[in-house]
């Protein structure tokens, strides 16, 4: 219970720190882009989607995109390899050095986000983008509430998170496999 309490007080702390004034920089990304694309506020996450005839459809996946991009900034795993292999000799009295180096990471995100709120949407050209924050009063309700859960509540709901991480496992291990 700590460990919510403590996590509830660093993100409050964030957003007390980010409301405290932002101001809009330039855009250093794309030149039709929204400025806030680039440099969006602290404790919020940017998307973007093409449009392609759907229009809720690409709002959809711009808001999507930038949940994603938010849950990035709260918790990420990041998985990385580099691999190498270098070897030298003589063959037939010919000297030989070879040598491969290899990477590949990846970065994978599971987070429940209680409080995601759309803040600013625009679309240019066919692009729409989409800006989503955290909202913090629905963030810290949502503490209060867990507050009031009964002990019953509670071990249902460790009992789901420990089959739903027991199934993230299993997706890890195929992924790795």
């Amino acid at each position: 219970m700590k460990t919510m309490k403590t996590i509830s007080m660093l993100v409050a702390t964030m957003f007390v720190v980010a409301a405290c004034g932002s101001s809009e920089k330039p855009s250093t990304g794309f030149s039709d882009e929204p400025a806030w694309v680039s440099n969006p506020i602290k404790g919020c996450g940017v998307g973007s989607s093409k449009d392609r005839g759907i229009r809720d459809l690409t709002r959809k996946a711009a808001i999507a995109s930038a949940r994603d991009d938010l849950a990035r900034q709260l918790k990420v795993t990041v998985q990385g390899m580099i691999k190498q292999y270098k070897a030298m000799g003589e063959t037939e009295g010919k000297e030989f050095a070879e040598e491969q180096t290899t990477q590949v990471s990846r970065n994978m995100v599971n987070t429940t986000m209680v409080g995601s709120v759309v803040k600013r949407t625009g679309m240019v050209q066919r692009n729409y983008y989409a800006m989503v924050c955290l909202d913090p009063e629905i963030f810290a309700d949502a503490f209060d509430k867990m507050n009031e859960m009964g002990a019953k509540m509670r071990a249902a709901l460790k009992k789901r998170a420990k089959a739903e991480f027991q199934d993230l496992d299993k997706q890890l291990e195929k992924m790795d496999n």
